[in-house]
């Protein structure tokens, strides 16, 4: 949270928004990649501030996409960015939870590695959507 508050807007202006997306994902990709390797709990704590500074991404691309519809359109598009939010919350810990389980005698650090590729998948979609319509500010 006190990333979106306080660096998302700077960092947006500075870069724009489509570098804002790619630095939230990059961030949160890293920390994910980083945690499937961690080997003591302590490490957890400074990944926790990349993964946070990760949440830059998701106002920008919030704002980015909120362009894309005219302004009768507007409700319906965060009223489906909050039900897709609420999806995955539901779907992705079931995920994980099964990828965890299955792959936990072996290396429980999977899942976290399947999170950080997921990441990858959606650069090439961003980039043949909305970026390829949006404006760079």
């Amino acid at each position: 949270a006190l990333a979106q508050a306080f660096v998302t807007g700077p960092a947006t202006k500075r870069f724009g928004e489509k570098q804002a997306i790619i630095a939230g994902m990059a961030a949160d990709a890293l920390g994910y990649v980083l945690l499937a390797f961690a080997t003591r709990g302590w490490m957890a704590f400074p990944i926790m501030i990349l993964l946070a500074s990760g949440g830059i991404g998701m106002p920008a691309l919030q704002a980015m996409l909120s362009r894309q519809v005219d302004d009768d359109h507007q409700g319906q598009l965060q009223g489906s960015l909050a039900a897709l939010t609420s999806l995955t919350s539901i779907i992705g810990p079931l995920i994980v939870t099964a990828i965890y389980a299955a792959s936990a005698s072996t290396w429980n650090g999977l899942a976290w590695i399947v999170g950080a590729a997921l990441y990858l998948v959606c650069l090439p979609a961003l980039r043949r959507g909305a970026w390829s319509r949006a404006t760079s500010t």
